[in-house]
């Protein structure tokens, strides 16, 4: 299984739900979930064989296909109303699977083009757009976050003057959350197509105590990421959307790509959660929990996740190989993992992997990169699992892959 999310430490899930937080699992997977352990493990096997020179394909309707099999009896152990997966290749090869349904009252089909929001996925985009900054001399990674921030919270955020723009990188800042309490989504309750802007929560990031000493440990922080948006829109003079398109979405030619916004695009599955705490899935969607902000606000769909992942790591598009070593190398060291810049830094029996997941209010995300390989995988979901399950990589990667030697 892969050293991702799962397996990095104890720590509260750095993306966003309504009203409660969702801790990973840490240690044994339960009864329910051992089973579709077995199943799915049984249908990637078969998958292994073809899916290394899958063409391009997105609409999810083979009947017979494996991977698809294997998603739909995942979705049904895991509670999930629908959810695609993508998996990428360096050469540009890639295979889709969809199941499930996109919305409920009127039943509509899952396909793979549907767009997802993405949570805590969000976060690498947000360190790309840093580590260009710096490459282009216009930020230092030694700077203190305080000096991009308004003049009246430079004093009022705990670490700010200390902590660098690299320690909220690596989530070694010691800033605290501002998620943590129930504060931020009462206001969401009370306003709930608010649209929120990064600049807008740093009066619940301020007058509180920090974690620790900036860059003595690592414990992950939304307000990392919340501050870094804050400092690139200071210093791009712009909305926060319109630097990521220039330097992120259009590059790397990821149309269906953009921070979240109402109307809702008609392609955007509905999201579906627990919002009361009854145990049964409710529709979400036009709930607000952050669409403009730089910690987790960002909807895509998976084959813009495989364009995003090869124009990262193959292409070039976004950094370079040198940018890409200190992100992956720099790394703070996060339990039995590490979290580099953005990024969630793990191992595998294949070899490392890279990447994130991601909560968002009414929807969950999956993000791996094999460098070994030059492979990427993509699950999103339009819910949060009601299950104990594993996650969907760990399971695809002996049918990807094959046996470890």
């Amino acid at each position: 299984m892969a050293c991702l999310s799962g397996r990095i430490g104890p720590e509260k899930e750095c993306g966003r739900q309504m009203g409660l937080f969702f801790t990973k699992a840490q240690g044994g997977i339960g009864r329910l979930a051992t089973g579709i352990c077995v199943v799915g493990l049984m249908a990637v096997m078969v998958v292994g064989a073809g899916i290394g020179t899958a063409s391009a394909q997105g609409n999810g309707k083979d009947p017979g296909d494996p991977l698809e099999i294997f998603l739909h009896q995942y979705l049904e152990h895991a509670g999930l109303p629908g959810g695609v997966i993508g998996i990428g290749y360096g050469t540009g090869q890639v295979r889709y699977a969809a199941s499930g349904y996109a919305s409920v009252g009127p039943d509509v089909g899952m396909t793979a083009d549907r767009q997802f929001y993405i949570g805590s996925l969000t976060k690498m985009m947000t360190a790309v757009v840093t580590l260009q900054l710096a490459s282009e001399k216009r930020i230092n990674l030694s700077d203190p976050i305080a000096k991009y921030l308004p003049e009246e919270f430079e004093g009022r955020i705990a670490n700010a003057r200390n902590a660098t723009i690299r320690d909220l990188l690596r989530n070694s800042s010691g800033i605290p959350d501002y998620l943590d309490g129930e504060f931020f989504f009462q206001l969401v309750g009370r306003d709930p197509q608010h649209g929120w802007r990064n600049v807008e929560l740093l009066p619940l990031i301020a007058d509180r105590d920090a974690y620790f000493e900036a860059g003595k440990s690592y414990a992950p922080s939304n307000s990392n990421f919340i501050l870094l948006g804050v400092m690139i829109e200071a210093v791009e003079g712009d909305h926060i959307e319109k630097v990521f398109n220039r330097r992120i979405f259009e590059p790397a030619e990821m149309a269906n790509t953009s921070f979240g916004r109402y109307p809702r695009p008609d392609l955007l599955a509905h999201g579906f959660d627990d919002a009361d705490g009854d145990g049964q899935l409710e529709d979400v969607t036009d709930f607000d929990v952050g669409d403009q902000l730089a910690d987790g606000g960002m909807i895509s769909t998976a084959e813009d996740m495989v364009k995003f992942a090869r124009a990262l790591f193959v292409d070039g598009v976004l950094l370079g190989p040198n940018a890409i070593k200190r992100a992956t190398s720099d790394a703070a060291f996060a339990g039995e993992g590490s979290y580099g810049y953005g990024l969630m830094i793990g191992s595998s029996d294949w070899g490392p992997v890279w990447g994130h997941d991601g909560i968002y209010f009414g929807y969950s995300a999956e993000f791996s990169w094999f460098p070994d390989q030059d492979t990427v995988v993509v699950f999103l979901a339009n819910g949060r699992a009601l299950n104990e399950v594993p996650n969907v990589t760990g399971m695809l990667m002996t049918g990807i892959f094959g046996k470890p030697q």
